[in-house]
């Protein structure tokens, strides 16, 4: 499903990941564990080839994810930890304009059952800009229920939402397995979450030569 192969990766002259792979199967989950500034954000950014890495590369589906273009977005689902919404956009406007990048277009009763999911109802039509980062958060994990892809890319989705919110990811997630899916998400905390696989990511400490920094800078 997913293959990161020997990847490097430097930013603000440290080096964030130094010949780092991870494979990721159908139906398995994996946890990216560590604490801020470690990596976590810039590694599920790399897989969705919002950056790239100085070295290595990234499969999905056996395809360089530099080749995927247009059909990127019917490979993964990528839910950053701030959040992918328009916020002069309602609720309602949100949702409903996922729906109509999605093959379910705009169907009632799926729209209806996303907002009873996380419990939105009384704020569909409020604007985005004017809610809680809970709320804003609930929001955009909405988007798996309109999700078609197999892979999810999942930023720090247990971050600030409730108990009861946090059950129902995580039985959102145990069923997209079940389906033959495949999650990767990051998280500071253990999720506790049966069959998940933790990968702890660490700081790298090393001196770095800030000259064949510079050169490699340049080369790229």
């Amino acid at each position: 499903m997913l293959e990161v192969n020997s990847i490097y990766l430097y930013r603000n002259r440290k080096q964030v990941f130094d010949n780092f792979s991870l494979n990721l199967n159908k139906s398995e989950i994996i946890q990216l564990e560590g604490e801020n500034g470690v990596g976590k954000t810039s590694l599920l950014n790399m897989i969705s080839g919002l950056i790239s890495p100085d070295k290595g590369f990234i499969e999905i589906c056996k395809k360089d994810i530099t080749e995927l273009g247009k059909y990127k977005k019917k490979k993964f689902t990528y839910i950053p930890d701030k959040n992918c919404l328009k916020e002069n956009f309602t609720v309602n406007e949100n949702l409903k304009s996922w729906m109509k990048l999605s093959n379910l277009g705009t169907n009632y009763n799926t729209y209806q059952k996303a907002l009873n999911t996380f419990s939105l109802n009384d704020i569909q039509g409020s604007l985005v800009k004017n809610l809680s980062q809970g709320q804003k958060k609930k929001v955009a994990l909405t988007k798996l229920l309109f999700s078609e892809s197999k892979l999810w890319l999942l930023d720090e989705p247990l971050n600030g939402i409730d108990t009861k919110t946090k059950m129902t990811l995580k039985k959102i997630m145990i069923q997209h397995l079940k389906q033959n899916g495949s999650i990767l998400f990051s998280s500071h905390v253990k999720s506790n979450m049966k069959l998940t696989r933790r990968i702890i990511l660490k700081k790298i400490i090393k001196k770095l030569n800030i000259q064949l920094l510079d050169k490699w800078e340049n080369f790229k």
